[in-house]
């Protein structure tokens, strides 16, 4: 669907919008999809890119094996699901207490020399980020927002890893009332190889007076923890402008693609509700009002319509996930789950779970974990009310009955999502008993709040555990995880992200704009019963101006191929023998 609120300003500003020939941007919420993914990298620079891969025949089975006939087996096997890809060991680098410096914009060579008086000065405050969080080491962008005391215009940022430091001297960028030091890939390069799978680094912020230096000022020490891997893979994203967007990990330095249009989606007005496969290699587009939305199933590499057997695949949803093949999908219109194949496009079974929503197809493909509101509705809903957390066991020919994970106790429960290791689930829980509909974004005409928060779950039964260090400072939706398993000094670490209007440093006040939020995850902390979750951090490649949301990950971004005789798509060039 376009966006979330399309229901009650939905049918209404949709349809105008459809007279303007411009999308609604009036809601701000939108559909769960499945799981999506990425990869490991070497290196401390940038990942790969996936391959390319051309719309071929598809497969009907869900052992990924050759397509089937017509006749539809009575019986399906899953050889095993999907497995986050394996993650290669890259342990960080001896600087044997070296100190490597930088001079950044506004500072020069006689900087250093400027920071040798009394430490008694009026110490800078730190904005962004929040103390504690933790970043794949090839994220490659990262702000520092700060607020310096009165005459201070000269600073030195200290990063220490646990064998290497580096000092940056920088002038101020002003923003907002303060200063802002983009890190840049000489800071990236310098300080990573020590930092990456090691102990957390600790940085802090000095000032001085540049024209007449004296006392120096300086802020609380924070932490920042580095992953051990790199990502690779892509996000695919809503904008409310009504689009898709693409980014590339492989390409860090890249801005995100404009993806997939209404125009090219064959949409009346915008695009939304979509999911990808985990190998990236399909996509379903919902398009215009989730009354429910018609959708279509793409090929990712060439955007053209999946039609395995000479007629496009597609129906009618609002909510969606795909097997871990990609080869199935599970569908909703908010009031019941469906299950389609998609080499024929037959429905299997129209009515899965008779009272569900936003379904979410497990990596080992035998479960899916939905939303039930506590009380049925007979027609389609593009949200939840009272919400339960349901799972569905498959048996090889269907899906048994319902157990909860969640009950619902006076809070709303929706949006869950299952962990790359299929041992956790993700969701969402609104305190207040808000809709899912509308839990995304203040309402003044309903003099609403949104408080989504983040809840995780054991996906086999247990305490629910909630995320607080993400949930601060508070309405976090849409969790998606990215489907890997990665290392970090104290273990393992899984990454996800969620959607937010929280301020962003000194560039964005609470409530301006709903953007995209990363954090990292902690299984064995979950395990324990304790809050698994990092601080979280804004996702740098995306537009300020834009609401984004529903951060659907892939293994790998794939490309068409591309050659003399054979050329890419308009906007897009052929290198590698790939279309970028």
């Amino acid at each position: 669907m376009c966006s979330h609120r399309l229901w009650v300003r939905g049918a209404i500003g949709c349809i105008a919008a459809l007279a303007m020939s411009a999308c609604s941007v009036s809601a701000r919420n939108g559909g769960n999809g499945g799981n999506g993914g990425s990869g490991g990298n070497g290196g401390g620079g940038n990942g790969g890119s996936g391959g390319g891969v051309d719309q071929g025949a598809g497969g009907g089975n869900l052992d990924g094996g050759a397509p089937h006939d017509l006749a539809l087996p009575s019986s399906w096997s899953f050889d095993g699901g999907w497995h986050p890809p394996p993650a290669p060991s890259m342990p960080p680098m001896n600087g044997n207490g070296g100190t490597t410096v930088l001079t950044g914009p506004g500072a020069d060579s006689s900087s250093p020399g400027k920071f040798g008086g009394t430490p008694t000065g009026g110490a800078p405050t730190i904005v962004y980020p929040a103390d504690g969080i933790a970043v794949p080491p090839n994220m490659n962008a990262l702000e520092i927002h700060f607020i310096p005391a009165a005459g201070q215009t000269l600073f030195r940022l200290t990063f220490k890893a646990p064998t290497l430091t580096v000092v940056v001297y920088t002038g101020c960028t002003a923003v907002g009332g303060g200063c802002v030091y983009a890190t840049d890939a000489a800071f990236w390069s310098a300080l990573i190889p020590y930092a990456r799978g090691a102990a957390p680094v600790t940085w802090s912020v000095s000032a001085v007076n540049g024209s007449a230096p004296g006392a120096v000022g300086t802020s609380a020490q924070q932490s920042i923890t580095f992953g051990q891997q790199d990502i690779t893979g892509g996000i695919y994203y809503w904008n409310t402008a009504g689009a898709i967007e693409r980014y590339d990990w492989g390409m860090p330095s890249a801005a995100p693609q404009a993806y997939m249009t209404a125009q090219k989606a064959g949409a009346l007005v915008c695009v939304g509700c979509h999911v990808v496969s985990r190998q990236g290699t399909r996509i379903t587009v919902g398009k215009d009002i989730p009354a429910p939305a018609p959708y279509t199933v793409f090929d990712v590499a060439t955007t053209t319509p999946y039609s395995p057997n000479g007629t496009p695949v597609g129906g009618t949803a609002n909510f969606a996930s795909f097997s871990p093949d990609g080869n199935h999908l599970l569908f909703s219109d908010g009031a019941k789950i469906g299950w389609q194949e998609l080499y024929t496009g037959s429905i299997l079974n129209a009515s899965v779970a008779a009272s569900g929503t936003m379904p979410d197809w497990s990596p080992d493909g035998e479960h899916m974990v939905f939303a039930r509101p506590n009380a049925s509705l007979p027609i389609a809903n593009p949200g939840v009310a009272s919400g339960s957390i349901e799972s569905l066991h498959f048996n090889g020919a269907g899906w048994d009955t319902p157990t909860t994970l969640v009950p619902f106790s006076g809070a709303n429960n929706y949006y869950p999502a299952y962990a790359p290791t299929g041992d956790w689930v993700i969701y969402n829980r609104s305190p207040s008993n808000a809709d899912s509909f509308s839990n995304a974004a203040p309402d003044a005409d309903a003099g609403t709040k949104p408080d989504g928060q983040l809840y995780v779950v054991p996906s086999a039964g247990g305490n629910a555990v909630a995320l607080d260090a993400a949930n601060t400072p508070g309405n976090c939706q849409w969790p998606k995880w990215a489907p890997v398993l990665h290392d970090y000094y104290a273990g393992k670490i899984m990454w996800l992200t969620f959607s937010s209007d929280r301020a962003y440093g000194l560039r964005l006040a609470t409530g301006a704009q709903t953007q995209l939020w990363m954090i990292g995850f902690d299984p064995a902390k979950a395990a324990a019963g304790k809050d698994p979750s990092f601080t979280a951090f804004w996702l740098p490649f995306q537009d300020m101006t834009s609401g984004n949301h529903i951060a659907q990950w892939t293994t790998t971004v794939v490309r068409q191929s591309c050659s003399s005789t054979k050329p890419c798509p308009s906007g897009q060039s052929c290198r590698d023998g790939l279309c970028y």
